[in-house]
């Protein structure tokens, strides 16, 4: 009896250890596996290279995370006993890239390729003429749109989005490239760009400068008789609801900027006398073109978004290495009085055409090198780029000049002052919100890979992409 009693707890003392072996093996297998749901949403990236923000790294550091938020950051931090690990060996993390100015998640909407007509094109319907700034971003973004995982896989956790659209096609907000939701916060900046519309009022740089000035004169009669009508009602007439003007009112108030596109120095100084006239708060983005406004810059003191997009290589430089394009700028110069007697002197002519040309575009390239030299900060914008564009260009303008660090302060500090949300994003700091991106190579190098990027907390995986 009392042998049969000692095998009967030795089985079971062996089903148990079996069991608690089996359970272990699982538990440990979901720890490494991404697809599988995280109880505590707690995760633990150990070893890596830390950069907090431009200037500051930690080597072989820790970043706990837990629901969303940056638990720890350090080198001698104390893992928890439920986070999910995340060997950082040969990574460096840094915060989430910010896109300042971006249609991501922002599905196109069809255009007609030729508009109906209208019974007074000097005065058509707002919506016909592109100008919608009551339409409200938030409504139009969707978390499956392509582009989203597009710049995720770039190093994207965060974008600053408007509507597509004509001259005032609505409200901007800051989006997180989530594959579930993309909200968060209200709405931040009025967007406006310099687009015409077709075969109606306004059709032109000065006819749109014109509208806005009316927009906005109107826009606060209707605000103070609003606030008149607020304070007393009694023997007035109920004032009129508009949405148009009502989206006005916030920029009015000085609660919104007025966030404006430009595509050329000339529209910088547009937007500038503009700011000047009616006096609202103002950011720039674009700035193609900015290399000479760098006073004018200087002396607004606005915030700026700096465009990834410049012109792309003429047939001819296509045909010829980039070390050797650098070769000819230093070895030939522009001569502008240069005149082309007879055809014997083509080639020269050719050759002195082809450096202008190359001038012109490395100015483009150069020009956030030059804002960094004229101590001008600023973000970066890919706003009506093609994301296959986006990482080649980069490194196009660091190879120019533009240090690594002006270069991701561009897509982290500054682009999240810019957006409005640098209490949260663009450092890696305790309670800041879990948006980091996790790369192997150097920096905006040609070998950089992003293997894995965190949106609010949750992981993305692209190490096998």
């Amino acid at each position: 009896m009392q042998r049969k009693l000692l095998l009967a707890c030795t089985g079971g003392t062996l089903l148990l250890m079996s069991l608690l072996g089996a359970a272990t093996a699982i538990e440990s297998r979901a720890q490494s596996t991404d697809d599988i749901p995280h109880v505590t949403g707690a995760w633990a990236i150990q070893n890596a290279r830390i950069v907090q923000e431009p200037g500051r790294v930690i080597e072989r550091g820790t970043i706990i995370v837990r629901d969303g938020v940056i638990e720890a950051v350090g080198r001698n931090v104390t893992i928890p006993w439920d986070a999910s690990t995340i060997d950082g060996d040969s990574v460096t993390v840094v915060a989430g890239f910010i896109d300042a100015l971006s249609h991501a998640g922002i599905p196109e909407p069809g255009r007609p390729d030729n508009p109906a007509p209208v019974p007074d094109r000097s005065n058509p319907p707002p919506e016909r003429a592109g100008i919608q700034p009551h339409v409200d971003v938030r409504d139009l973004m969707d978390p499956s749109d392509k582009s989203v995982d597009a710049y995720r896989k770039l190093g994207f956790t965060a974008a600053h989005v408007v509507p597509h659209g004509g001259m005032l096609p609505g409200s901007g907000a800051v989006a997180l490239l989530h594959s579930t939701s993309m909200r968060y916060g209200g709405p931040t900046d009025l967007f406006l760009q310099f687009e015409g519309a077709r075969g109606v009022y306004p059709g032109t740089p000065m006819g749109i400068m014109a509208k806005v000035r009316q927009l906005y004169r109107e826009s606060e009669r209707r605000l103070a008789i609003e606030s008149m009508y607020a304070d007393n009602p009694s023997g007035l007439s109920r004032p009129p609801q508009d949405p148009v003007h009502e989206a006005f009112f916030p920029v009015a108030r000085q609660e919104q900027a007025l966030l404006v596109f430009t595509s050329d120095a000339l529209e910088i100084h547009r937007a500038l006398d503009l700011r000047d006239a009616l006096g609202f708060r103002l950011k720039l983005a674009g700035l193609s073109g900015g290399f000479d406004a760098v006073p004018v810059l200087r002396d607004a003191g606005v915030p700026l978004a700096v465009t990834l997009a410049f012109p792309e290589k003429s047939d001819w430089m296509k045909e010829i290495e980039d070390d050797s394009l650098m070769s000819m700028l230093e070895a030939f110069e522009v001569d502008p009085d240069l005149r082309t007697p007879t055809y014997r002197d083509i080639e020269a002519e050719r050759r002195n055409l082809e450096i202008r040309q190359l001038r012109s575009r490395q100015q483009y390239v150069g020009m956030p090198a030059l804002f960094e030299q004229e101590g001008l900060a600023f973000a970066f914008t890919t706003y009506g780029m093609k994301t296959r564009d986006i990482m080649p260009n980069l490194r196009a303008m660091v190879d120019a000049g533009l240090s690594t660090d002006a270069a991701l302060a561009a897509l982290t500090t500054h682009a999240a002052a810019f957006a409005g949300v640098s209490a949260t994003q663009g450092r890696i700091a305790e309670g800041y919100m879990a948006n980091l991106t996790l790369v192997k190579g150097d920096l905006f190098s040609d070998d950089m890979k992003v293997v894995r990027v965190f949106v609010d907390g949750t992981p993305v995986n692209y190490e096998n992409q």
